[in-house]
């Protein structure tokens, strides 16, 4: 029996820790920093494993793959391979353990030559469903999982019987980006493959999901091109009208941005606002902007482009204000804290 801590980590033979076979990660990554770490300072963050053949009385041998008895001791009895005692022998089994957070520590520890590593064991994920949305948990937990991986990882848990909305819970994402990442499964091989290598980003492989096969195909081709969008365009609407081209690309961009999905930047709101006070100043009815105009004592709506957005949209404001609670309402915004008398005042109204 490995020596249990009393935090409850037990030390573990690395022999005996294979990767889950179902993790989501297809990439560990650069390990040679992390390798050069552990070598020179151990593993600091234990790996969380849960029983593979251990308590069985035959276990994996790691040398020549066999499924070999076990001693009482929990070490793989000696056995011959092509007339040599196996040097798996008197062995833990590969397969006691899987490892189920750590894939990276696991392999990087490997390259650093250590033997034992400090482990976590977990005995309470009781079905391949609870370890696969672990998995994804604690990958996405550190953002190293793709787009693809999720998805993949994701169907997993279909094919366990989860719902979309069971798999939301389960690795504590949105149901909406369960549901984006499965529809990526609908992707035939090649642009997986490419979205894999990162030769296609997810808003491309999005874009491309409601085109039937054949035209999927035909867009394929520009994938990295500033013509990939139109081409995108083109078979969704099934026309070369430069018009409809034009006006579709333009909608498709601003979509996410008008349904919140994404935020304009930053350095653009300044001038966007602009362009609202001086759209404003020249379509609202000429009562409306004379008052605008005195509150920020101007003479003239041209001049309004000239003052802080900010500024102006408050003035605004003021002036279309519906009698006095909606003034102090809008005072209130301001953080304006009401004398005795404005109190009686807002009480009668």
């Amino acid at each position: 029996m490995s020596p249990t801590s009393p935090d409850g980590i037990r030390l573990l033979p690395l022999r005996s820790i294979r990767p889950h076979p179902a993790n989501p990660r297809m990439d560990l990554g650069d390990l040679a920093d992390l390798t050069a770490d552990i070598r020179d300072n151990g593993l600091i963050e234990p790996l969380v494993v849960i029983p593979g053949s251990y308590g069985r009385g035959h276990g994996l041998c790691g040398d020549c793959d066999q499924d070999v008895p076990r001693h009482g001791s929990g070490v793989l009895a000696e056995h011959v391979v092509d007339g040599r005692p196996c040097a798996g022998g008197a062995e833990p089994a590969a397969d006691d353990w899987y490892v189920v957070a750590g894939h990276r520590r696991r392999q990087a520890s490997l390259d650093a030559g250590v033997h034992d590593v400090p482990c976590v064991t977990r005995y309470d994920l009781r079905t391949r469903a609870d370890v696969i949305a672990l998995m994804l948990r604690e990958n996405s937990h550190r953002r190293d999982l793709t787009p693809l991986e999720e998805a993949q990882g994701f169907h997993q848990l279909t094919l366990e019987g989860l719902t979309a909305t069971r798999i939301a819970q389960q690795v504590k994402r949105s149901k909406k980006t369960v549901d984006r990442r499965l529809a990526l499964m609908g992707l035939d091989e090649r642009a997986r493959r490419k979205l894999a290598r990162g030769q296609m980003t997810l808003g491309d492989a999005e874009a491309m999901l409601d085109l039937p096969p054949e035209k999927a195909d035909r867009v394929l081709r520009s994938v990295g091109t500033t013509a990939f969008r139109q081409e995108v365009a083109r078979e969704r609407l099934e026309t070369d009208d430069r018009a409809a081209l034009a006006a579709e690309l333009r909608r498709e961009f601003l979509e996410p941005f008008l349904t919140g999905a994404q935020r304009p930047p930053r350095a653009a709101l300044p001038g966007l606002r602009r362009e609202v006070v001086t759209s404003l100043a020249e379509g609202l009815p000429r009562r409306v902007v004379r008052a605008w105009l005195d509150a920020l004592g101007l003479g003239e709506p041209v001049e309004v482009h000239q003052v802080d957005p900010d500024r102006a949209l408050l003035a605004l404001a003021t002036v279309v204000a519906s009698g006095v609670p909606g003034q102090y309402d809008l005072l209130a915004r301001l953080d304006y804290e009401p004398s005795p008398v404005e109190v009686e005042l807002l009480e009668g109204a």
